[in-house]
Parts: structure tokens; sequence; C-alpha cells
């Protein structure tokens, strides 16, 4: 029914005038009315997204190969000391010099042995020689005897003798072979002497096993070398360096080698990426929490032993994500306001993982749905509206973190 004839019959024609002043305001308040029954909401967009949950662990930065470097000569004095703690180092590198100077009086008086001995052996060799001469000589002669005395020209005495003569000459062969394989053996004694002072001086220049960043220095100026103390080097093998946390035992039994991670090392504005590398076999029995290792991508500038906080990848899963505060919570239940032709309709919904400003969707809203932004109190089941889309700056924040903190003092999980 229009204005006009509903106010027909309350208006005589003496009052048409002021009838039609009053139909004109009546027109112009009726859509005032109908807008506001369409109240203006802010509404969103659902949209489905990739949500990592993750884990939260806090630790230290440490070498992930340590290598200690003890010295090989016992009892020699530190008399040098070539690098210090931070350089790099290669392998073979001299690290520190030890006296020695009793290796080296050991060496000349093994040069003069040496050529002593060999001295001998050339004695021997000649008295072996001169042997041999005298052991043909006395072969010929009793060969010689041998051919006479079947035709009876020599006697039988001097067969005797010449054949004695020759065993004579054959022991005294044996025995001049018997003295130049003692003198031969003294030389041989005297060389493998020398091979081990050479190895003393050697081992004098302690050199590092192998390549790295020198974490630690034990060796001091005038202190004598002994393997029962503290290694003179620590060395971090390759300057690799790893991220080592505590992580209790729920989250423990979820990790996998291999997962992906992000560590923030102080005095670096991003982090650093790693992978999960190697779990503990067990648990602690006492803080029933357990070791993980994650090798880091770089390791260029870390220090070892410094503090640092870090996430784990976990999973990743795509659902419908929605901002906080279009998710009405009451009662352990959850619920939205889904807008359909400018009707507001109550859904409830099951929640997954949140963090901040993002709330994971299980259930209950399909992606492109319109939802109210903020699910507050002044909308109810079927009221109309006038939706207002927002504009998305950006993809909403997808990272869910269970927050797991430490005390380092303890290592109990708090």
């Amino acid at each position: 029914m229009s204005i006009n004839a509903w106010l027909k019959p309350l208006c005589p024609p003496w009052r048409a005038v002021r009838c039609g002043i009053i139909a004109a305001l009546l027109a112009t308040l009726v859509p005032v009315a109908q807008a506001r029954q369409q109240m203006p909401v802010t509404v969103t967009v659902a949209k489905r997204g990739d949500i990592t949950q993750r884990i939260s662990v806090v630790g230290t930065l440490a070498a992930r190969e340590e290598v200690q470097v003890h010295p090989s000569a016992t009892g020699r004095e530190i008399q040098h000391i070539l690098l210090e703690v931070g350089q790099r180092v290669e392998q073979g590198q001299p690290l520190a010099l030890f006296d020695k100077t009793d290796a080296l009086l050991a060496l000349d008086k093994n040069a003069v042995s040496a050529l002593r001995a060999r001295a001998a052996v050339a004695v021997e060799a000649g008295k072996v020689d001169v042997a041999l001469v005298a052991e043909r000589e006395a072969r010929r002669k009793l060969e010689r005897s041998q051919a006479l005395q079947a035709k009876g020209i020599v006697s039988e005495q001097v067969l005797d003798d010449n054949r004695n003569a020759y065993d004579r000459a054959i022991a005294e062969t044996a025995l001049a072979r018997q003295s130049l394989a003692l003198a031969q053996a003294e030389e041989q004694l005297i060389t493998q002497e020398r091979k081990e002072i050479e190895l003393t001086i050697e081992r004098s220049t302690l050199r590092a096993p192998a390549s790295g960043l020198i974490l630690d220095r034990n060796a001091r100026l005038g202190v004598m070398t002994s393997n029962s103390g503290d290694p003179l080097f620590r060395i971090a093998k390759d300057g690799k360096i790893e991220f080592v946390a505590e992580v209790t035992e729920t989250n423990f039994v979820r990790l996998r080698e291999g997962m992906r991670a992000q560590i923030a090392v102080p005095g670096r504005e991003e982090p650093v990426a790693g992978t999960l590398r190697l779990n503990a076999a067990q648990l602690d029995p006492k803080t029933r929490s357990g070791t993980v290792r994650v090798a880091l991508d770089e390791s260029e500038g870390l220090i070892p032993g410094v503090f640092a906080r870090g996430v784990i990848d976990m999973s990743t899963r795509t659902n419908v994500l929605l901002p906080a505060t279009a998710v009405r919570s009451m009662r352990g239940s959850h619920s939205v306001y889904v807008v359909r032709d400018d009707v507001v309709e109550a859904r409830s919904v099951r929640v997954g993982a949140r963090q901040d400003d993002i709330v994971e969707i299980l259930a209950g809203v399909e992606d492109g749905e319109m939802i109210v932004l903020k699910a507050g109190g002044f909308l109810k089941d079927q009221d109309r509206v006038a939706p207002v889309v927002i504009s998305a700056e950006g993809d909403p924040q997808r990272e869910v973190s269970q927050t797991v903190s430490f005390d380092r003092s303890e290592g109990m999980a708090r």
C-alpha cells in the first residue's frame, strides 16, 4: 500500500495540503528505516591455505663434531704457541712447538753411531771376501790332491792336510759372515733409532689433526706436556656449528629427522635455516626430555655456546583459515556468522590449531563463503545485513606454534 493510499481515508479535503506534507515526510523516512534493517557489516572471504604446525625450542649453538688435540710427545716443554682461539686452522697446520733440544742432540749422536756402524759393516764385509778367497784356494788344493792321490803321486797324509785346510776355510768364511750379519744388524738398529728420533722431533711440532675453528686453548708457555691432562686445543671440525636443544617428551616423540627448522641467533636479523639431523636414542628419566640436534645450513660467524631460540616445522596441512575475531567461542563450542544472500546464518564450526589472529577451521565453513569479520553479540541468526568485503593486503599468518620453554639451569620444561 502506498503512503498516499494509506493517508487518503485520514485526510479530508480541507486538510489536503497538510496531508501532502505528511506524505512527503513519510516517503523520506521509509528508505531510512529499510536501510536500518540491513545493517552494514564487515565480512571476509574464507580461503583455504597451508598451515604449518611448529614446536618452539630453546638451546645453544655447539660444534657438530669437536676434535680434542693432545700432545704425542710427553714431558716436553711448550716453547711457542702459533695459533689462538677463534682462528681457523687447516689439517696438518702447526699449532704449537715443544722443546726438542734433547732430540736434536740424540740425532747428532745417532749420526756418529751410523758412521761407525757403516765402517764396521765395511770391515766385516772385507773379512768375508778374504775368507771366501781362502776357501776357494783351499778347495782347489784339495781337488788337486784328490786327483794326484788317485794316481799314487800324493800320499794320504797330504790329502788329509788339504782336506782339513779346506774345512777350516769354510768355518772361517761362516764366522766372517756371522760377524758381517751382526754389524749389519747394528747398523739397522741405529737406523731405526734415527727414525724414532726424527719422529720425536716431528712430534715436537703439535699439528692440527683436522681443519676447523679453534674453540679453546689450554696450552701454556713453559708447561710440560702430558697425556693425562686436558687437551691442549679443541677444534670444531670443518667449522660446522649446529643447534642443540632439549625437547619435552610430548613433543619429542613427534619429531623426525629431516624436519626443517629456523633458528634465531643473537646478532642476526634473519634466522638461520637448518635440518633436524639427530634425535636422542632415549629420554632423560629425570627431566623427561630428549636432545635434538639441528644441522645449520651456514656456520659462518656463529659462536658455539651462544643461547638461541628456534622453531621446528612438524607438519603442514591445508584447511580453511579465518581471523580469530570471526570465531565466537562459548562454553567449549565455536561458531561463526556466515552471510548468504544478505542474510546472517549462525553456524557451528570445529576449530583446529590457532595462533594469535589466525584460526584453523576443520569443519563447518567452505572455501569462498563470506564470514562476518567480528562475531560480536550485536548479530543474531537470520538478520539482514549489508556485507562489506574487506580488501586483503596480504596472506594471513599461517604458522601455528606450540611453545615449549626450558629452564637452562635445570633442563626442565615449564
